[in-house]
């Protein structure tokens, strides 16, 4: 078990880093066997009920989907539906391929 919230925890998507992205995340640890992100949705569950909130999170991964789970490169906020976060983890893969996941972070700090 790669992730102590594995129960709920879906992969979603594994992107090869593009260059910059590379660069801005990859870098900071660097390992030659980390080459991709993996996308996935990790779900919160609220005070022992049956709801959950749910965010995007992004970690280092190699070309096979092994993954750091230590700490992932990048975790949105929390969303109430799930649906939502799965519309969120679309628009990211989508600047991920664009190599742009460094430009929503950065984003998402100055906001």
């Amino acid at each position: 078990m790669q992730n102590y919230l594995y129960r709920d925890f879906y992969e979603k998507s594994l992107v090869p880093a593009g260059l910059i992205d590379k660069k801005a995340f990859l870098d900071l640890q660097p390992d030659m066997l980390h080459t991709h992100l993996l996308i996935g949705l990790q779900g919160h569950q609220e005070d022992g009920r049956e709801f959950y909130h749910w965010n995007v999170t992004i970690y280092k991964s190699d070309s096979s989907g092994i993954y750091d789970a230590g700490k992932p490169i990048y975790a949105s906020t929390l969303y109430d539906c799930f649906d939502e976060a799965v519309e969120a983890a679309r628009k990211i893969e989508k600047e991920i391929h664009r190599d742009q996941l460094h430009a929503v972070c950065q984003q998402e700090k100055i906001s």
